[in-house]
């Protein structure tokens, strides 16, 4: 308020001077003898000289008025009063009241230009370099303390900000929740009005200040403010997606680094495995079956062999994870798959009962033989560990609308009340659920999901509906046309 009464005293001294001036002038060229039209041109001048000085139109209009009688009073007969004689000069009046109107808007209009000209230019100078300052920052921090200084000077009043991740989001949990839920471009509350800095995807952070000051803001600076939010939001999407990528570049050398060396180690521990299981192999064929010695070199050989199946499945793992698991089908016949797959698990869990069904005529599916066997041996292992000796394990195998079945079903527990689905999750190992836990890492069900997928086909584990138990279904595409050539996936 007091600089706008200032404003107002300083116009209206400019007027009462320069109109003084004018008469002063005007009445030295009559002293002269000059003629009526310089006064009037001198006037015109005047109020052309107030137009510019002052703001508005409101001085030129007044001085206009005030200068027509002026004239009227110094330079018409009878002096000094308001009279005149003769009536051409009541024309002359008017026109001159028109023409200082006409010169004091017209001036006043272009003087209105140039101050928004010049405003425009310097909003787009402050525009351009907070872009340009934004664009070469790379960490929040920086961010927060360019805009605050850049914002602070342009509007000249506290304006603060802050970031989901940075400051205490929990101070303004309801308004954050609020802009979550609604796409609003604003929110009033407790005498601050707050405004969202939307990303591509999601709200990045919250800038606010007091509601009286953005009431204050004329049409330009409130489109300036909303600008200046989209290069913020910008800058700030930004800054996230570089911290984001930054972190999926840590992650992958991560993950390349575990994927070398755990490759590293299961190429170095097949070797010696074979071996363990090979010497055992036949210590238990020059031993009785009751000796202690083929107990000790049984027992041997079950822990090589789930220490070489954990090593075969950590293998597949890292060759998931790297994009190079290769499969090489031919058209195999599916019983001698679960056959082969039988028969390695068997040697040493021969007294476990395994029953197989399969149709009468050969189902030939394409397949990687190896990868299949493996998926099937690692189903084996589990349904092994979730069940008791004297509980069989059954194997169905049957053709259905072009897609080979295969279903290993078990009489054990069940899932025990746990999402079957969590079991194909990575290292995924509660004791309770039906998951190679209990001698493990959490890879065999990953890896079996892996591989079937890789055939283009499905697995899913259910609970039996006849009988207490858990069953695991495989589904493989199956080829109309009998093609012997390796295809490569």
């Amino acid at each position: 308020m007091k600089m706008k009464f200032k404003s107002y005293i300083h116009s209206l001294l400019i007027t009462v001077i320069l109109l003084v001036i004018a008469s002063c002038v005007g009445l030295f060229f009559q002293y002269l003898d000059w003629s009526e039209i310089t006064i009037v041109l001198i006037y015109i001048i005047s109020i052309l000289i107030i137009s510019l000085l002052t703001k508005g139109y409101i001085y030129g209009i007044i001085s206009s008025i005030i200068a027509t009688f002026l004239f009227n009073y110094f330079f018409t007969a009878p002096y000094y009063t308001l009279l005149f004689y003769d009536s051409r000069y009541f024309i002359t009046f008017i026109s001159m009241t028109l023409t200082s109107i006409i010169v004091s808007t017209l001036t006043s209009r272009i003087q209105l230009s140039q101050n928004q000209a010049y405003k425009n230019a310097q909003n787009m100078k402050m525009l351009y370099e907070l872009t340009n300052h934004l664009s070469k920052i790379t960490d929040k921090q920086r961010l927060y303390d360019e805009v605050y200084h850049i914002l602070n000077q342009y509007f000249h009043y506290p304006i603060d900000f802050i970031f989901l991740d940075y400051h205490n989001e929990h101070k303004h949990q309801d308004i954050i929740d609020c802009f979550r839920n609604e796409n609003q471009k604003y929110i009033i509350k407790d005498m601050y009005i707050f405004f969202p800095l939307y990303g591509v995807s999601q709200l990045l952070g919250i800038l606010f200040f007091k509601d009286d000051n953005f009431q204050h803001m004329d049409e330009t600076q409130k489109h300036i403010f909303y600008l200046m939010i989209d290069n913020i939001s910008l800058a700030l999407d930004r800054i996230y997606s570089i911290e984001e990528q930054l972190k999926l570049n840590e992650a992958s050398i991560k993950e390349h680094y575990r994927s070398n060396l755990l490759r590293s180690i299961s190429h170095d521990l097949r070797t010696p495995l074979s071996g363990i299981m090979g010497t055992s192999e036949m210590i238990m064929g020059i031993n009785q079956p009751t000796s202690s010695s083929y107990h000790l070199a049984q027992d041997i050989y079950q822990e090589a062999d789930w220490l070489y199946l954990m090593v075969q499945n950590i293998l597949s793992l890292t060759k998931v994870q790297e994009g190079k698991l290769v499969i090489h089908k031919e058209y195999e016949a599916i019983e001698e798959v679960i056959g082969s797959a039988i028969s390695h698990v068997q040697k040493n869990m021969s007294e476990r009962q395994i029953e197989v069904h399969v149709p009468d005529e050969v189902m030939m599916v394409a397949m990687d033989a190896q990868l299949i066997q493996q998926v099937i041996i690692n189903l084996l292992d589990n349904a092994f560990k979730h069940t008791s000796n004297n509980e069989k394990i059954v194997i169905n195998a049957y053709k259905q609308d072009h897609q080979c079945y295969l279903v290993v079903e078990d009489y054990g527990d069940g899932f025990l009340g746990e999402d079957p689905q969590k079991l194909f999750g990575m290292f995924y190992t509660q004791h309770q659920s039906y998951s190679d836990s209990f001698k493990g890492v959490g890879l065999g069900l990953t890896i079996c999901k892996a591989i079937i997928e890789a055939h283009q086909g499905t697995i899913e584990a259910k609970e039996c509906l006849n009988h207490q138990g858990a069953q695991f279904i495989i589904t493989l595409p199956m080829e109309d046309e009998y093609e012997s050539n390796n295809i490569s996936c």
